[in-house]
């Protein structure tokens, strides 16, 4: 166990919320996907993420999606929210470590930009649309966090180093605690990329910890509560 999971407080959780980043069809059903996850990654981190979920609802903590998808022009078909110059980029030649091109599939309403099955939201979760890789960026996310008095997120989701790794800068910067699981995360772009954006967040962003670490912590937390509760 690194340092920064040793230092993981089971305290912090009655201010957190779970934040899962586009765990969508695109990156994690290999069924429809294009931009996706090795399968045997993606299965994994949605087992995962499904324990954790569990543990969230159970002890009566926010769960929120961010989910990824890109309006498109009735009148011309253009994808009007896709027009990042590295984005349209990628549409020209094979995207690092997946071996394929870039495209513009994860248009609103379109069955990739789904959450998977396994994790689809329920009655009062939550769910925030992005257009780039920042759950923060021209979001209600800043504004909904603040409204639930959260001060701790707890993060897992796909790419680890891209859309994750933004989140954790962003809520690092907003003074927000950040807890990442590194067993809910997954990088389409490889398992070097993904292990790169770990050592980042875990040197200068937030605690990396396993998801045990907080299914054991909030069954704790729930525990005591409980106990309080009958006192």
């Amino acid at each position: 166990m690194s340092d920064a999971a040793q230092d993981f407080d089971a305290s912090w959780l009655p201010r957190s919320a779970l934040l899962l980043v586009d765990m969508n069809r695109s990156h994690l059903d290999h069924s429809i996907g294009h931009m996706l996850v090795e399968e045997s990654a993606a299965k994994a981190i949605i087992e995962r993420a499904v324990g954790v979920r569990e543990a969230f609802a159970a002890a009566g903590l926010p769960v929120i999606y961010v989910r990824t998808h890109h309006r498109q022009d009735p009148r011309t078909g253009e994808i009007v929210d896709n027009k990042s110059p590295f984005w349209m980029a990628q549409h020209r030649k094979a995207v690092p470590g997946l071996g394929k091109q870039r495209k513009s599939l994860a248009v609103e309403g379109a069955p990739v930009t789904e959450v998977v099955a396994p994790l689809a939201p329920r009655p009062g979760d939550f769910t925030v649309f992005k257009h780039r890789y920042s759950p923060f960026d021209n979001t209600d996310l800043e504004l909904l966090l603040r409204n639930l008095r959260v001060d701790t997120l707890v993060i897992g989701g796909v790419n680890t180093n891209n859309c994750v790794l933004c989140s954790c800068f962003d809520a690092f910067n907003r003074d927000l605690r950040v807890v990442l699981m590194k067993d809910v995360c997954a990088s389409m772009n490889g398992p070097e990329y993904h292990e790169a954006a770990l050592k980042v967040i875990e040197a200068a962003l937030g605690w990396i910890v396993e998801s045990r670490d907080v299914i054991g912590a909030l069954h704790g937390t729930a525990a005591a509560a409980r106990e309080v509760e009958t006192a």
